[in-house]
């Protein structure tokens, strides 16, 4: 049996887009945690510069909608630590609407982030860990591309585009030795979307009442009976941007304590067919 000893990343480089809060900030802590060199990107640098500063990382503000943006954060992480062995995408924007109700304005804006960005991310930190002998790109993505929601196709539709293009980019990155996968949470309490029966724990989690009219929704629907956190997606992160996962690659894996095998909950009164 193979020995292994010390942290799961020593040694590693790794960027982490989309660090500023939530999932993102909770990966890059974790990551550091395990012993990589970790490079920290958003739009918000005062964020990052916190996040920089406590996980003794290096700050890169980066608009992921913007594709030189994006490579002058691949070169970045190149002039600073010579390569990239791991790249996550956590860049996230929602702008809830209906498909009757969407305007070009809110279609472009997160089609932005959340298609072209994650296309131009796996483009520009792909080619760079191909170049550099190989590696792990990790896209977080989302339940909802994966169950039916209703008021969230430009949201949900991207993410499932980028669930297939991540299946394409691990086929064609995979000679080069570059893993390409994603994981793909449910409902996860963020500070970025807290609301009622929500409290802050600190920058990047949140405690949720389980009784509050959304928990208990998302529980009714998942085998396991419990919220995915903040932490879980980290843990899964951290697997796929490990050598646990060296066989792994093209896969998108739900975390979200089986809520897949059940469905999204509705909000909201159903608008029905009449039927004369």
């Amino acid at each position: 049996m193979e020995e292994r000893c010390g942290s799961l990343l020593d040694g590693k480089v790794a960027v982490v887009l989309g660090a500023s809060s939530g999932i993102g900030w909770c990966i890059a802590e974790r990551f550091a945690s395990e012993g990589a060199k970790v490079v920290v990107a958003a739009r918000r640098r005062d964020r990052l510069d916190q996040l920089a500063e406590r996980i003794g990382g290096f700050a890169v503000r980066c608009d992921v909608s913007d594709d030189e943006s994006v490579r002058a954060l691949a070169e970045a992480a190149r002039d600073r630590y010579g390569r990239v062995d791991v790249a996550v995408n956590s860049a996230g924007l929602n702008l809830p609407s209906p498909i009757r109700d969407v305007t070009p304005a809110i279609l472009h804006e997160v089609a932005g982030v959340q298609f072209f960005g994650f296309f131009y991310f796996m483009r520009h930190l792909g080619n760079l860990m191909a170049a550099g002998g190989g590696g792990s790109l990790v896209n977080v993505t989302s339940a909802t591309a994966i169950l039916v929601p209703e008021g969230i196709a430009p949201y949900s539709g991207c993410k499932a585009g980028i669930n297939f293009v991540t299946k394409i980019a691990a086929r064609e990155y995979g000679p080069d030795q570059v893993r390409v996968n994603a994981l793909a949470p449910s409902f996860v309490p963020t500070a970025m979307n807290a609301f009622g029966g929500m409290s802050l724990i600190d920058d990047c989690r949140v405690a949720i009442d389980e009784s509050s009219p959304v928990a208990a929704a998302f529980l009714e629907e998942t085998p396991l009976d419990r919220i995915v956190t903040v932490d879980d997606c980290a843990d899964v992160a951290l697997f796929l941007a490990s050598d646990l996962s060296r066989s792994i690659t093209g896969t998108i894996i739900p975390v979200d304590g089986g809520n897949h095998l059940a469905r999204l909950p509705s909000f909201g009164p159903r608008r029905r067919r009449r039927r004369d």
